[in-house]
């Protein structure tokens, strides 16, 4: 019989294994581990590095992209008038300008770089202290931006001279290279050219705007990876530029334009201004200007404009509003009836419908009466032929015009003068104007469609109409380009004049040419436009605004010359010139054509006339 003895030795017996059996498993597994630990001390002595390689050929590398340099933008004769220049962004990265060397000397080169970036940028030093205080960690800080090269050299050649004579040094510094959009001659041309903003990829109005996807390039790539045998490597892809716009805009005429335009808005008061001059033998634009004036490299400064006082007095949809009225184009981005200029339109038609000859006489007492509606005319002008018609603006005579036409006739000789439609100008923001339709044209409505009243077109659709009614009747497509450059100089493209169609024979264009010349000779105020030594083709334009209570009138003048073979035309047109009761002189516009073509046409070469 078993005791309570006995089990307890049992117990104890049992124990006694247990903890052997432990000690024994214990003693095993740690000399596993020690064996595993002696065996990977022996590999990593003998193969540590070809397994480094392959970890590390296993790690990928990314970096930043390279930038393109956005194309430029050039002047008929390759003068430059936008360009990206090469500036470099500074960054730091704290955690190298922070690095502990020792316990003891704890940031040794933080002093010497924050000493450095001080003497050579003029950065304060408790600004950059107070960086890398609260930003330890950060390796990229973009700190400043559009620094110049010659900065930036100055820089590192403080960093080396240094970094060679002294133990701490200068280090956590780099920079990225991208560009600056620049236009050297500031306001010039600013509502042709349109500016791009510090994205290069993204170009605002004008040709900035309309040219974007010729003018932007694409972006490099360089990036670095460890190969197989453990050798850094880096690979580059270069950035392709874009390409370079070569204009149709004079750079000599542009400046005589804008002269003109300043010394004219200085001593006139008015809404808007607008000059446009083209050659009448390709549609090129050779300038091209308006009153409104801003800085192509600070696009967001209207103090040329608006007095600084009165700009921070403005509230936010004001300043919008005024943005837009000096950003856009008046040339072509307003729409206006042009009055008189379209005498010589309707004469053009009628003479081609055969409605009249240049021997047709009329008889002017002063205006008609049309369906109840009297439309009177400036004078009482009797009996005149078809020329004097257009010396002396008669408006009766050309309502007389109109009578013998259909509104279908006249509607559609509207439309092949290109006038109520977008020309397909090379710029963005051109308006179409409004013409009347053949269902809501009354006679009334085509009376005055005849003196250029009621239906509306924009600057740059008369000029290029009457460029085809004076160059022999061939209307071209205006344009602003001639050519795209690659970032060589190669030619990609180039623009030729493009003839779209013939709108008159060249009999018609030949007596228009005649009467246009004669008008300035020996009508009234057009004599105000005669430039000695040349013969001066040309007619004025006063158009009443609506409401026709209000008395307020766009006035026009339009000048070319030779008179034989135009070589210029030159359009200008004053918006709501300041004048006194119910009449508006049309000279203030006569002036500043006159002005303008007497400086452009010696520059040209166009010899004087006996």
């Amino acid at each position: 019989m078993k005791t309570s003895q006995d089990a307890d030795n049992k117990t104890v017996k049992l124990t006694l294994f247990m903890r052997r059996k432990l000690a024994f498993i214990y003693i095993l597994v740690a000399a596993v581990l020690f064996a595993l630990a002696v065996y990977i001390v022996v590999m990593i002595s003998k193969k540590g590095e070809e397994y480094q390689k392959i970890i590390l050929s296993q790690q990928g590398y990314s970096t930043t992209s390279v930038p393109f340099r956005r194309g430029s933008i050039m002047d008929r004769n390759y003068t430059t008038l936008a360009y990206s220049e090469e500036v470099y962004n500074l960054i730091l990265d704290p955690s190298v300008i922070l690095y502990t060397g020792n316990k003891n000397n704890p940031s040794p080169n933080r002093a010497a770089t924050v000493q450095a970036l001080s003497e050579c940028f003029g950065y304060p030093e408790s600004e950059l202290q107070e960086l890398l205080d609260t930003q330890p960690d950060s390796q990229y800080i973009r700190y400043a931006r559009q620094l110049s090269e010659e900065s930036v050299n100055r820089f590192l050649a403080y960093q080396n001279s240094y970094n060679s004579e002294h133990n701490d040094r200068v280090t956590g510094v780099w920079f990225e290279k991208e560009y600056k959009r620049l236009y050297p001659y500031k306001d010039l041309a600013c509502t042709v050219l349109g500016f791009s903003g510090a994205d290069a990829s993204e170009g605002h109005w004008g040709l900035e705007e309309y040219y974007n996807e010729s003018l932007t390039g694409t972006n490099g790539k360089t990036y670095g990876y460890m190969n197989a045998d453990g050798v850094y490597e880096q690979v580059a892809i270069a950035p392709t530029g874009g390409y370079t716009l070569v204009s149709t805009v004079d750079f000599t005429i542009q400046s005589i334009v804008e002269q003109k335009v300043n010394e004219f808005c200085e001593n006139n008061r008015y809404t808007n201004v607008g000059v446009i001059v083209m050659n009448p033998q390709t549609g090129e634009i050779l300038a091209m200007d308006t009153d409104k004036r801003f800085d192509l490299n600070n696009p967001m400064d209207f103090t040329l404009m608006v007095p600084e006082e009165e700009l921070e007095a403005m509230t936010d949809e004001e300043k919008s509003e005024l943005q837009n009225q000096i950003w856009r184009n008046y040339t072509i981005s307003d729409a206006y009836s042009p009055g008189s200029v379209s005498k010589e339109l309707t004469v053009a038609m009628a003479l081609e419908e055969n409605a009249v000859n240049p021997e047709t006489i009329f008889y002017c007492d002063g205006g008609e009466t049309i369906n109840g509606v009297h439309i009177g005319c400036i004078a009482e002008h009797g009996t005149i032929n078809l020329e004097q018609a257009l010396w002396v603006s008669c408006n009766d005579a050309l309502m007389n015009m109109s009578t013998r036409l259909s509104v279908s006739q006249f509607l559609r000789y509207q439309r092949e003068y290109g006038l109520g439609q977008r020309t397909g100008l090379d710029l963005p923001g051109e308006a179409a104007g409004l013409l009347f339709s053949e269902t809501n044209m009354s006679a009334v409505d085509m009376a005055t469609s005849s003196f250029g009243q009621g239906y509306s077109c924009t600057m740059i659709q008369m000029a290029a109409a009457y460029c085809a009614l004076i160059n022999g009747g061939n209307y071209f497509q205006p344009h602003i380009v001639r050519q795209i450059l690659d970032e060589n100089g190669g030619v990609i493209k180039t623009i030729e004049p493009q003839l779209v169609r013939q709108i008159v024979t060249e009999e018609t264009s030949a007596f228009l040419r005649l009467a246009a010349y004669d008008t300035v000779e020996y009508g009234t105020s057009p004599q105000q436009a005669k430039i000695a030594g040349y013969k001066i083709g040309g007619k004025t334009g006063t158009a009443q605004k609506y409401p026709i209570e209000e008395h307020e009138y766009v006035i026009s003048f339009m000048g070319f010359s030779p008179v034989d073979t135009p070589q210029l035309l030159v359009y200008a047109v004053v918006d709501e010139p300041e004048h006194e009761g119910t009449e508006v002189s049309s000279f203030p516009a006569i002036w500043l054509e006159r002005d303008i073509m007497a400086e452009i046409l010696p520059y040209l070469g166009i010899p004087k006339e006996d």
